[in-house]
């Protein structure tokens, strides 16, 4: 077979699978984009890829009129303050870790490793009874230690890759021209690092955003609730509205998607770089 006939055919074999995949991923979320300007007869009458009337808001009004606007506030809210505590925590314990030669350093970041394996639903009990001991219960930022903690070990990992890919050259430098470590950190590491950082901000972003189960355990409160409680608890307990359900949905994945949308060349520079050099 010519070389030119086979390098087409396999590159035709790789586009095709990759727009398979693609229409696989985005058709969910077209559907529930979809199903959001439907009544709930036309959603159980027949399926569609278009719906009858775009301009019928009906569903995204009663999403207002729920208590998913609140529930929306608050997981912004803790959202913004776990990624604050997180990225505080990594650059500090990740710049230690890449910069600095002492004992123990490689103990340590294996520790920080090994939490990425651990199961974080095998401690929520345990979590509970802290919080129940501590008085944490139904407060509403107390939980941001947990969604920090958990994505801590990746974070590290992550990022302590990041930095030892730094040039050596240019820490060396900057210590040679009187730079004190704050200063190293400040005007050196952490702007070199920033793509790393963005890694770390917009995966931790998702996870923090869409968990479900210590939010149902730990903030019972209605007033404190997620929007991922409050989109579980949007059903009734005999029947459910599948088109206020689906617009509530699309309300709820918008911020993902644009953060994925606008950094998505970030996750990947920095997803490459630490790989290499983690």
């Amino acid at each position: 077979m010519n070389p030119v006939v086979k390098r087409r055919m396999v590159s035709g074999v790789k586009y095709g699978l990759m727009i398979i995949y693609a229409v696989i991923t985005i058709f969910p979320f077209y559907w529930t984009l979809v199903n959001s300007f439907r009544k709930n007869d036309q959603i159980f009458s027949k399926m569609v890829l278009w719906p009858e009337n775009i301009m019928n808001l009906e569903n995204y009004k009663k999403v207002f009129m729920q208590d998913i606007p609140r529930a929306f506030k608050n997981s912004i809210m803790l959202t913004a303050v776990a990624l604050i505590l997180l990225i505080a925590c990594t650059l500090l314990a990740a710049y230690v870790l890449s910069v600095y030669r002492f004992r123990f350093a490689k103990a340590f970041y294996l520790t920080f490793a090994m939490g990425v394996v651990i199961p974080r639903l095998s401690i929520l009990i345990s979590t509970y009874h802290n919080f129940k001991t501590f008085g944490f219960l139904n407060r509403q930022f107390p939980i941001v230690f947990c969604y920090a903690t958990f994505e801590l070990p990746l974070s590290i990992f992550l990022i302590v890759g990041f930095m030892q890919s730094l040039p050596s050259a240019v820490l060396e430098s900057g210590i040679v021209d009187g730079c004190s470590s704050f200063q190293l950190l400040t005007k050196i590491v952490l702007p070199m690092s920033r793509n790393g950082f963005l890694t770390v901000l917009i995966l931790s972003f998702v996870s923090i955003w869409n968990e479900y189960a210590y939010s149902n355990v730990l903030l019972s409160n209605r007033k404190f609730k997620t929007l991922t409680i409050a989109l579980a608890n949007s059903k009734t307990e005999y029947a459910i509205d599948y088109g206020m359900l689906s617009a509530a949905a699309v309300f709820a994945v918008v911020p993902v998607m644009l953060v994925y949308f606008f950094l998505q060349d970030k996750i990947i520079s920095g997803m490459v770089v630490g790989a290499v050099k983690g």
